[in-house]
């Protein structure tokens, strides 16, 4: 009985270890990856198409008569297709942020492609924070709806300087599941992380309820999530997000799905992020981001 218990010790000790190394391994590729992401994005520009599924509440006020009056107004389910010229800007922080141009709506052209483009470049590589704020602003001027963006650079979360800040653990070998972009043939390894400490990683910005103009002071949350590392190579492939903001009656949920892919500019780019936003426990919005085209500034497409 004796020696039986010790052999359990000694396998749970070497899973242990072998946990250990594992994670050990994920962090040094991740600082890798990160560092890559932060020399090369800035350099680069692609283009982002989102389609989106959003709740849209019904009109506070409209005139109704007859039958249809005495059923009350209900929110209504909304589609729309936005393409952007996509890029990264450091701002005077230092932070990467995702900035984006507008050029079509729905397949209607709202502005020039070229023009766009260089605009963007001339946003991206200039030093005004403010005239890129701006910019940030114009999203939700086609429509977009949700308070959460800036999951393209979700990867430098991990960099080299604030690992320490996340409670990293092995989950487990799985096979990517059919449906999803690698559709059950790659092998990944799993691991769970959660924010400990540190700045927040998520920023989120809330409407007023009821769809209302008025934006509430922005939340600063925590995150955790899992990252996938694909066999045999450990690049990372997927990075989960989950976020929970209990501070109202209309508890919120941000969950996020971001793939990478190598890249011929030495670094892993985003290539698609699945978004879902859910509201006292309901889903109001559904994103879904592909990512193409990346070419460094003053290159064709």
């Amino acid at each position: 009985m004796l020696s039986y218990m010790r052999v359990l010790a000694l396998l749970s000790f070497a899973m242990l270890l072998r946990a250990d190394e594992r994670t050990q391994q994920l962090l040094d590729r991740l600082a890798q990856e990160a560092e890559a992401f932060e020399k090369v994005a800035p350099q680069l520009m692609g283009v982002e198409t989102l389609h989106q599924r959003a709740l849209t509440p019904p009109p506070r006020f409209k005139l109704r008569v007859g039958e249809a009056a005495e059923h009350p107004l209900t929110a209504t389910w909304q589609q729309r297709e936005i393409i952007s010229e996509y890029g990264f800007a450091v701002f005077g922080s230092g932070a990467i942020q995702e900035l984006r141009l507008v050029i079509a709506v729905n397949r209607k052209h709202v502005a020039d492609e070229k023009k766009a483009q260089d605009d963007l470049a001339s946003l991206v590589t200039g030093n005004n924070d403010q005239r890129k704020r701006r910019a940030l602003q114009q999203f939700e001027k086609y429509g977009f709806r949700g308070g959460a963006t800036d999951f393209g650079q979700i990867l430098l979360l991990f960099s080299k300087s604030t690992q320490e800040r996340y409670e990293i653990t092995y989950q487990g070998e799985r096979f990517a599941g059919q449906g999803e972009r690698d559709a059950g043939e790659t092998r990944v390894q799993t691991f769970h992380y959660k924010q400990l400490d540190g700045p927040e990683a998520l920023t989120l910005f809330r409407r007023g309820h009821g769809g209302g103009d008025q934006v509430e002071q922005p939340r600063h949350l925590n995150v955790e999530g899992e990252i996938w590392v694909r066999e045999p190579d450990g690049a990372p492939v997927r990075i989960t997000l989950v976020v929970t903001d209990n501070s109202s009656d209309q508890a919120l949920r941000e969950e996020a799905a971001v793939d990478y892919e190598a890249s011929e500019f030495g670094a892993m780019l985003p290539v698609e992020t699945n978004h879902k936003e859910s509201r006292a426990g309901s889903v109001v919005t559904e994103n879904k981001f592909t990512y193409a085209g990346f070419h460094r500034f003053g290159t064709a497409h």
